[in-house]
């Protein structure tokens, strides 16, 4: 794995690859003899100790790995201190821990560095002891102990592996595949080349952590991962149904980075989905993967709802017959979509013209039978709120104006407003998902200059979770009221000793809620304080 990146190195930072390299030559000779001085002793005891077979080699770090040390730790090339590196190679893994016993009787190791892979191997198989001792001098050396069957699948892969050593159990093999499962699932599923190198490089040359599953079954993720990385490592379905963690035993917020050790309880609900905001706190390509297609597969539903409805209302209005599933596939077909499923879907987001898809499906029709109407007094009002950009709110020539209940807009919001047929203008937050299936027509969307009206308040839903403890719907209820704010309702349930629901309350403006949600926050036992939309989606976290 570590050659693929360090060849990137060379090639894609040149010059910094360069500049580390004539630093790297220069220490080498000064380097070998500070190796061989823990090299010798090390020797003596192995053999004392009655190990035989046994290999000391002094191991330069790599410079991709040098240059990557140095950009984490913002140190330079001066400061790095484990340049010195020892590897070891013994025949059996009970020779391996009485290495690493030997190592820590003789030499005093740094405690957070001492890495066991051989229990723990990381997800691509790699097994080894690692740790860092205090060596002759006080100098700094990094130790690695594995192995010959470990030091060759590390070197040269999985399939060296087992070219190396054959006769192991069909489960065994199962397992030392699994990470090649992930990675050809991932390629099968990601839409485009891009999205997949995306995927596999979030997952590759990461530090890890081991964390635990109350039944004490081990799970290894990328340092930083968060419990929404661990529910989907459990299962696709807890991942797309977790409302909430128990850290240690703890109430914590779904974003909270995981530490090695940790005992995660993922608590779930059949009627939490997942969030885009989730995509900001995940750091495995599984967890990412599965949140992007589980929102796809959303859009997508809503598309194809959408669709059926246009067509169907279409249908109707020029009294057709309506098509039945074999004439759709034929217009699928001549249009080169795919299924009918998928023609629908592409009338739900606009990608094909509703003109187009009508001469597709009734291709004996008289031309002038397919013509588009004449414009209507709405059509030309969506021409003149067109040509007329940057329109303002209130006064728009009469027009009727609502605030979506999907994404329920405040002022301050980034807004963009969407014609709609009879009602008037809808205003929606310009991240809303709903824009996604109601922009059929560019022409539908208008920009909006939103001036702020004195006295006019608007609804938002907020999404909180804790602690269960006495008093605090109360204290909920104390803070928003001390906020200047006015509760609408509030709906709070509790379980397993966890606080989850929603409270609809009524802001002037983006800032009179951001002062809401840190009033809420501050309150004792309240791990998530956050705007929710229709549903249990939610938009990310004020600070």
């Amino acid at each position: 794995m570590w050659r693929s990146s360090a060849a990137a190195f060379k090639f894609l930072e040149h010059d910094e690859y360069r500049a580390l390299s004539r630093k790297v030559r220069a220490k080498k000779a000064e380097r070998e003899r500070t190796i061989e001085r823990l090299r010798e002793p090390l020797a003596e005891e192995l053999t004392r100790a009655g190990l035989v077979g046994f290999e000391i080699t002094g191991r330069p770090k790599n410079l991709w790995s040098i240059y990557k040390k140095m950009r984490r730790r913002d140190k330079p090339f001066e400061e790095i201190y484990d340049l010195l590196a020892v590897r070891v190679l013994v025949n059996t893994i009970p020779e391996c821990y009485h290495v690493l016993g030997i190592i820590h009787h003789e030499w005093t190791p740094l405690q957070e560095r001492i890495k066991d892979y051989i229990a723990s191997p990381k997800s691509n198989g790699y097994q080894s002891l690692h740790t860092t001792v205090f060596g002759p001098g006080g100098q700094l050396y990094e130790i690695q102990i594995r192995t010959r069957e470990m030091h060759h699948t590390a070197e040269y892969g999985i399939a060296a592996h087992w070219l190396f050593k054959e006769g192991k159990s069909p489960d065994e093999l199962d397992r030392h595949l699994a990470w090649f499962r992930q990675l050809i699932e991932l390629q099968q599923d990601a839409h485009t080349p891009e999205e997949f190198l995306e995927f596999l490089k979030v997952d590759l040359y990461q530090d890890e952590i081991f964390v635990f599953t109350p039944r004490g079954d081990v799970k290894r993720l990328p340092k930083g991962a968060t419990p929404i990385d661990f529910a989907f490592a459990v299962h696709t379905e807890v991942g797309q149904h977790c409302q909430g963690a128990r850290i240690n035993g703890r109430i914590a917020p779904l974003h909270r980075p995981l530490k090695n050790g940790d005992t995660v309880e993922v608590m779930t609900s059949p009627q939490a989905k997942p969030s885009r905001d989730w995509l900001a706190h995940v750091q495995t390509a599984r967890a990412r993967h599965k949140i992007r297609q589980w929102i796809r597969q959303e859009e997508h539903e809503r598309s194809l709802e959408l669709g059926r409805d246009i067509l169907a209302r279409e249908v109707r209005r020029r009294r057709l017959e309506p098509p039945d599933a074999a004439r759709l596939e034929r217009a699928a077909a001549t249009l080169s979509v795919g299924t009918a499923e998928q023609l629908q879907a592409a009338l739900g987001t606009g990608d094909i013209a509703l003109g187009t898809i009508m001469r597709a499906l009734y291709p004996d029709l008289p031309a002038d039978e397919l013509q588009l109407p004449k414009p209507t007094a709405f059509g030309r009002v969506i021409e003149r709120l067109r040509l007329g950009r940057g329109i303002k709110i209130q006064g728009v020539d009469g027009l009727m104006v609502r605030y979506a209940q999907c994404c329920q807009p405040v002022p301050g919001d980034a807004v963009v407003g969407y014609v709609t047929q009879g009602r008037g203008i809808s205003i929606h937050r310009n991240d809303c998902p709903n824009l996604l299936v109601l922009s059929t027509e560019a022409e539908r969307r208008v920009e909006i200059d939103w001036q702020e009206s004195e006295g006019e308040t608007f609804v938002v839903r907020l999404a909180v979770g804790g602690e269960d403890r006495r008093g605090l719907y109360a204290d909920i209820c104390t803070a928003i009221s001390e906020s200047g704010t006015n509760i609408k309702s509030a709906e709070l349930s509790t379980k397993d000793g966890a606080v989850f629901g929603s409270v609809l309350v009524e802001v002037e403006n983006q800032t009179h809620l951001n002062k809401v949600i840190r009033a809420i926050r501050r309150l004792k036992g309240v791990t998530e304080v956050s705007r929710r939309e229709s549903g249990p989606q939610t938009q990310p976290l004020v600070s």
